[in-house]
């Protein structure tokens, strides 16, 4: 089951974003807080993303394994910018998550990684599933205290 890879993840996250957006790559910074419940089964994240001048982007996350398909998943609630389908399936890949979400002709795959007390976040976009463009990168650090 996915309950390790999952709780590799609890805990709060800050960090820097690189960003390609409509009108161009931009950094921002980013929170994640995780953290499980019903004994490991779920795993909850609250996002917030902060960009001067513009308003915050938050979202929800509920990972879990899907009781029907046996496989991990996300669905995403998010503002602003919410897809149709909202949810992705994932695998674990050593000490990686990968969610892969397709929306109509387009996908995108988010991976996240933890090394030491690090979180990296990678998202990309592809429109034929094989050629892949990165839109999104953070790099995140648990806080010291």
């Amino acid at each position: 089951m996915y309950r390790a890879h999952l709780q590799k993840l609890e805990g709060v996250w800050t960090g820097e974003e690189q960003v390609e957006g409509e009108g161009g790559r931009y950094t921002a910074t980013g929170r994640l807080t995780f953290h499980t419940i019903f004994d490991g089964r779920f795993l909850l994240v609250d996002y917030i993303q902060n960009v001067p001048d513009k308003p915050p982007s938050v979202g929800h996350g509920v990972f879990r394994k899907d009781d029907d398909t046996e496989k991990l998943t996300v669905t995403w609630f998010r503002s602003p910018s919410a897809t149709p389908s909202q949810q992705s399936d994932g695998v674990a890949e050593g000490d990686a998550l990968i969610f892969v979400e397709v929306n109509g002709k387009s996908s995108t795959r988010t991976t996240y990684t933890i090394a030491l007390n690090r979180l990296n976040v990678i998202t990309e976009r592809s429109t034929n599933g094989n050629d892949w463009t990165t839109i999104f990168e953070g790099a995140y650090r648990r806080p010291r205290g």
